[in-house]
């Protein structure tokens, strides 16, 4: 039986919500690890051992709007304090840019914004770990292609990673700017011991200049949590 602490949901869910509604600060993944591990240090832990008692515990939180309330004032403090103090490096982000305009030189592109994900084990509520993850075009069934050799398709999860995943597909060349167009994928997941899974999701894009494209941490797809579901 594992150990579950529910309180990471809830920063989960209140983190997300609120990044969402704030401009100007940086929403890369490191920098949402910092600012969840920050709130979760803060906080009381809730833990619960069985999946029964995960959901027991989520039924009594739904109906305690204080714990919300406490949740929220603790992220917004881990929000501002790794806003100001965050440690990972803007180098990576400039030698993506370098990349990008040695390969791309055509005049118009569709460019993708990072995709974040996360998989999660549907018993116990836990991160899943030693997965293969593809990201895959739906048109062909092929895989993506990434923006350069740093980003890895298929990605395999370890414990590390908290059951997080992320790619960032290469951009498409488009026939002239303003083209609005959605580009289906799916998420493939497949790890010993569960059962074969997969997510749909798309994308709608609209085509620019080469010149006005931007690489930030901050331009990213933040899917739903995906749930694995274990061998009988």
């Amino acid at each position: 039986m594992e150990i579950h602490n529910l309180m990471e949901d809830v920063v989960d869910n209140i983190l997300n919500d609120t990044l969402k509604e704030m401009k100007d600060i940086c929403k890369c993944h490191q920098c949402w690890l910092d600012m969840k591990c920050y709130a979760l240090n803060k906080l009381k832990p809730m833990y619960v051992v069985s999946s029964r008692g995960i959901i027991h515990s989520q039924n009594n939180k739904r109906s305690d709007s204080q714990i919300d309330i406490d949740v929220y004032s603790v992220v917004m403090e881990a929000i501002n304090v790794v806003s100001k103090t965050r440690r990972h490096d803007e180098t990576s982000i400039v030698e993506e840019r370098i990349d990008f305009l040695k390969s791309y030189k055509d005049s118009f592109y569709f460019v993708f914004p990072s995709i974040i994900g996360r998989i999660i084990d549907s018993s116990t509520l836990t991160p899943v770990s030693g997965a293969s993850v593809k990201l895959v075009c739906q048109s062909d069934m092929s895989p993506a292609v990434m923006i350069n050799d740093r980003w890895a398709n298929p990605l395999q999860i370890v414990k590390q990673m908290n059951g997080s995943f992320n790619f960032w597909p290469s951009p498409v060349k488009a026939s002239k700017k303003g083209i609005q167009k959605t580009f289906d994928f799916i998420i493939q997941l497949d790890t010993e011991g569960y059962s074969v899974a997969s997510k749909y999701f798309e994308i709608t894009l609209v085509s620019i200049e080469n010149s006005d494209i931007v690489l930030s941490t901050k331009n990213f797809y933040q899917l739903d949590d995906i749930y694995m579901v274990k061998d009988e």
